[in-house]
């Protein structure tokens, strides 16, 4: 039994040899260890070196590369012995010397060189490349020595020639550059390339040099020593890494743009499969592009992929991921966005707090107030506290509050902003103190936040800041105010009108303008100041709320009749006709007496050409007024003479009839000459009319009895 057992251990490790040896030199691993045991005597040492040497033929592999390797390693005369007849004899099987030649190159053993150079000869294939492969991975000086002299012997053949400067290129020793940069003055052209790649290989110099580029960096180079040597070799293995890296890197990239190029010809750009495919490509830049297109598409399936690409081990795929998951909007992507508020980029980071704002859901509030002990970056408190602002929980504003004070002013910025959105009556306090801070765009921003609370409490610091030394702080304060929009905020609104600063002062009547709820007697004072100011569009604005919401109020009965003048002369100065018109007719009808009026109203209906209209008013307000016919008269010679130059000669020659049979006078002597030129002028007009046309019918027929 014990038998077995050693029987089968024994062709364990031949199996386990031969797959480190007889694989080839190339796949023989350099840390192989080869058991070595030591004889007790020397019949015990005999009885191995027979038995490895009868190995040697076996038909196993394994078991031929295991006793050649186990030979080699006793490092005795005596024990390569055998290894040497076997390939110098010419009749010996391939595959024995295949195996024997390998083993000398798994070993690194040199002593077989003379040998293996003879090999290159040989009539197999096989043992020509094994012979080669074997003598490229000697290092000894005396092998490279003996390579280098086999290589130049002329009585060589070309193709020994050719595999020793194979060999002595894969040796990449600096003792073969000289004899390979003669072979570059070889006749055979096969043996000059294969001599130039070994030079390169050895070397590492870029490829297209010719001999005499060869001779010249030689001379250069070989009186380094052999650190100096192995120092540029190093060097410019890194050069040329960094080379084939960026080739690499190119490659990459074009794969990748012309991956994302079939993407965007995609028939059907609304089915997310493509992009769930590419989203998981290799490449970074297709898996960004599938991410910035994933959140354009509404899809349920899309959401888990971009959740699984928070992982991805590419920032700016994060980056895409994170974006798009706040954009989209789904709830699913609370939970993953926390997570990446500790992703290991700062970007990231930020924009996940970014997300998590746009979301807006409270149940990501306590992982982002975490968030604020964890991190100084100022990009991230930032956006981690606008985050907040945006959620609107309550519970952040004691968490806020230390941050009013933090040295960062754009830190500060952020936190007074933040808290107007979470409209606190906490918040109150701790903004108006922020109103004297030393940067202006705190106190601006702190104001802002007052006003969208618009508790009535902070509106005397807000008062103050009405005299602020920066412009823009004034104009938030004047917002602010409006918001709030009590009676002392109107008050100083209406002073702010005389700002110094236009933009304050625009502002000022805008906030006025969208105050709600005014009592009329405000909107009294506010309208007299925008009218007194010219601002009538402001004018009209209030006017118009005042009539609109008072007119049914029997005491404003009065100040109503008095609003619409005045809202009227307003339209009228703006030019809004119609709207002036309509009033006008309305007034008219109660003060017809107003002379004022009546012009206005006939300057809306010219403006609007509306002549005949204007008419019929002249002729009423005559019959009501004969003491005024004069002006009236004259009125209607202007309309007849504005239409006259409007070519309309038929109308005004029986608008001055209709004059006629009301007062064969026209007015007095004045006016009845001038009616009487512009009729003449009418009934040339109209005859020159007639003649053209009839000129034209009669050339007509002319030229149609020709044909």
């Amino acid at each position: 039994m014990l038998k077995i057992i050693n029987k089968k251990l024994s062709n364990l490790f031949l199996l386990l040899m031969c797959l480190f040896c007889f694989a080839g030199c190339t796949t023989i691993p350099r840390k192989v260890v080869v058991e070595k045991t030591e004889p007790r005597t020397d019949a015990e040492l005999q009885r191995k070196l027979d038995e490895w040497t009868d190995q040697l033929h076996s038909n196993e592999p394994t078991i031929r590369s295991s006793a050649a390797v186990s030979l080699l390693g006793l490092n005795l005369h005596n024990a390569q012995d055998p290894l040497l007849r076997i390939l110098k004899d010419n009749k010996e099987h391939e595959d024995v010397q295949i195996s024997v030649i390998k083993a000398f190159g798994f070993t690194k053993d040199g002593r077989a060189t003379d040998v293996l150079i003879d090999l290159l000869d040989s009539d197999s294939v096989l043992i020509q490349t094994a012979a080669s492969e074997t003598l490229g991975v000697l290092k000894a000086r005396s092998s490279i020595h003996k390579m280098s002299e086999a290589m130049l012997d002329p009585n060589r053949t070309m193709n020994v020639k050719i595999l020793l400067a194979k060999a002595l290129g894969s040796t990449n020793d600096r003792d073969a550059v000289e004899p390979l940069i003669k072979m570059l003055a070889a006749n055979d052209s096969g043996l000059r390339d294969v001599a130039k790649r070994s030079l390169e290989k050895i070397t590492k110099q870029a490829d297209g040099n010719d001999s005499a580029w060869w001779k010249e960096w030689w001379i250069r180079n070989k009186s380094k020593t052999r650190e100096q040597w192995l120092e540029d070799i190093v060097l410019k293995q890194e050069e040329n890494a960094k080379q084939q890296e960026a080739i690499v890197e190119q490659l990459k990239l074009e794969i990748a743009q012309k991956s994302i190029k079939l993407l965007e010809l995609l028939p059907d750009r609304n089915d997310p499969k493509p992009l769930i495919e590419a989203i998981k490509s290799d490449y970074p830049d297709v898996r960004i592009f599938a991410a910035k297109e994933l959140v354009k598409i509404k899809d349920p399936s899309v959401i888990s992929v971009l959740i699984n690409a928070i992982s991805d081990k590419e920032e700016e795929v994060r980056v895409e991921a994170v974006q798009a998951l706040g954009e989209i909007g789904d709830d699913s992507a609370v939970e993953p966005l926390i997570y990446a508020l500790n992703d290991e980029s700062i970007v990231i980071r930020e924009k996940a707090a970014k997300s998590l704002g746009l979301l807006g859901k409270s149940s990501a509030a306590d992982a982002l107030i975490q968030s604020l002990d964890n991190n100084s970056n100022l990009s991230i408190i930032c956006s981690t506290i606008e985050a907040l602002g945006q959620i609107g929980d309550t519970r952040a504003v004691r968490p806020l509050a230390v941050y009013l004070t933090h040295k960062e002013s754009k830190i500060r910025e952020c936190t007074a902003a933040a808290l107007g959105k979470l409209h606190d009556s906490l918040s109150v306090k701790l903004l108006i103190n922020v109103l004297n801070d030393e940067q202006e765009r705190v106190r601006w921003y702190a104001a802002d936040s007052l006003g969208k609370i618009g508790d009535e409490s902070c509106v005397e610091a807000l008062t103050k800041l009405l005299s602020d030394s920066s412009a823009r702080v004034r104009e938030s304060a004047v917002t602010a105010l409006g918001q709030i929009g009590n009676q002392q905020s109107v008050e100083f609104l209406i002073k702010t009108l005389q700002d110094v600063d236009k933009r304050v002062a625009e502002q000022a009547a805008e906030s006025l303008v969208n105050i709600k709820n005014m009592s009329f007697e405000t909107m009294d004072i506010l309208a007299t100041t925008f009218f007194t100011n010219k601002d009538y569009k402001k004018a009209q604005i209030i006017l118009e709320r005042k009539i609109s919401e008072y007119s049914s109020q029997p005491e404003y009965q009065e100040k109503i009749m008095q609003a619409k003048f005045k809202l009227a002369e307003a339209l009228f100065v703006l030019k809004e006709w119609q709207k002036a018109l309509t009033l006008y007719e309305e007034l008219i009808k109660r003060f017809s007496d107003d002379d004022t009026t009546k012009m206005e109203l006939i300057q809306c209906l010219k403006e609007m050409k509306q002549y005949e209209r204007t008419l019929e008013w002249y002729t009423s307000w005559m019959k009501e007024s004969p003491q005024n016919s004069q002006i009236y008269w004259q009125g209607r010679l202007d309309i007849a003479s504005i239409m006259f130059e409007q070519d309309k000669f038929d109308n005004v020659k029986d608008i001055i009839e209709g004059f006629k049979t009301e007062d064969k006078d026209l007015g007095g002597e004045q006016f009845k000459q001038q009616f009487q030129r512009l009729s003449e002028l009418c009934m040339a007009e109209l005859s020159n009319a007639k003649e053209l046309s009839q000129s034209l019918e009669l050339d007509s027929a002319a030229e149609a009895d020709s044909k």
